[in-house]
C-alpha cells in the first residue's frame, strides 16, 4: 500500500515533489518552499532549503534513504532555514551562492558556487541551470530578490525557481474576473545593471528561457504555489513567460532611455 504524502508535500512528477511550507513577513504569510527530486542514478537532490514538520521530516528520510547527496539553494538571499537543513541531513553536500558563503560561513560548502559554471556541469546529467543576464544577482540593496537560479528539471518536464518569477492562484471568489497571476518578480527594474546593453542581455536571456519553456509543463514558485500540467487549463508555461516579459517591457524600455550610449 502507498504510503499518502505528508499535507505540505504536493507530487509534481514521478521523482519529483515540492514541499510547502509557511513563511510570514510581519502579518503576510507569503509561504516558502524545497524540492526533493530523484536523479537519474538513483541518489536525490534537495532544492533550496524550507522548514519541515515532523511528517514530512520522516517521509524525506523514508523516499531518500541514505541517498540525499547534496542540498542545492538556488536564491542568494533565502539564508533562513539553510542551518537548519544542513543539521537534518549533515552528509548531504551543500552548495550556495556566494552570499551563502560569506553569510553562514561556517558551514561545510562545497567550492563550486550555485551561479557558477562549474556547479551546472556537475548536474548537468539531471538539471539545466540557469542564471539571469543583465541583471544584479546579489545587489547592495537586499530587499532586491529578483535574480535567482533557475533550476530546469527536463525528466519530469519542471521548472524549480525562487523569486524570479511570481505564480498566484487568487481566491475563488475572484476567479471570474481573473484565475491567476504569473509575472516576473516586481523588482525588475531596479536589479537591471546600471549600464547600456543591461535590457540587451536580460532580453536575450529572457528568449532563451522562453525556448527552453517549451518543454516544460509544471512551474514550482517559492512563495506563492505551484502551476501543474493537470491543473493549467490555460496558456502553457512558456507562453505565460512571455507575456510576463512583454508586460515588463515599460520597465526595459525606461532603463534603456536612462542609460542610452
Amino acid at each position: 500500500m502507498t504510503r499518502p504524502l505528508p499535507r505540505h508535500v504536493i507530487e509534481v512528477a514521478d521523482g519529483f515533489w515540492n514541499i510547502r511550507a509557511p513563511f510570514r513577513v510581519g502579518p503576510l504569510n507569503i509561504g516558502t518552499h524545497a524540492s526533493l527530486v530523484r536523479r537519474a542514478n538513483g541518489a536525490f537532490v534537495m532544492l533550496d532549503a524550507c522548514p519541515c514538520d515532523d511528517e514530512t521530516m520522516t517521509w524525506i528520510r523514508e523516499v531518500s534513504g541514505d541517498r540525499l547527496e547534496a542540498i542545492v539553494n538556488l536564491h542568494p538571499f533565502h539564508t533562513v532555514f539553510v542551518k537548519a537543513a544542513h543539521a537534518n541531513f549533515p552528509t548531504a553536500k551543500l552548495y550556495g551562492t556566494a552570499r551563502h558563503v560569506s553569510k553562514l560561513s561556517e558551514l561545510p560548502w562545497q567550492p563550486e558556487r550555485t551561479e557558477s559554471a562549474e556547479l551546472q556541469a556537475l548536474f548537468r546529467d539531471d538539471f539545466e541551470l540557469s542564471v539571469p543576464r543583465g541583471v544584479d544577482f546579489i545587489p547592495a540593496d537586499e530587499r532586491l530578490h529578483f535574480s535567482s537560479v533557475l533550476a530546469f528539471h527536463p525528466a519530469t518536464k519542471t521548472l524549480h525557481v525562487d523569486d524570479t518569477i511570481l505564480y498566484l492562484k487568487l481566491p475563488r471568489l475572484l476567479r471570474a474576473f481573473k484565475r491567476d497571476v504569473f509575472r516576473l518578480h516586481p523588482t525588475l527594474a531596479k536589479t537591471l545593471e546600471r549600464r547600456a546593453g543591461a535590457t540587451a542581455d536580460f532580453r536575450a536571456w529572457a528568449q532563451e528561457t522562453t525556448k527552453r519553456l517549451q518543454g516544460i509543463d509544471n512551474l514550482c514558485a517559492a512563495h506563492m504555489t505551484v502551476l501543474l500540467a493537470r491543473d493549467n487549463p490555460g496558456p502553457s508555461i512558456a507562453e505565460r513567460f512571455e507575456r510576463a516579459v512583454h508586460d515588463a517591457d515599460g520597465k526595459l524600455r525606461a532603463h534603456d532611455r536612462t542609460f542610452q550610449r
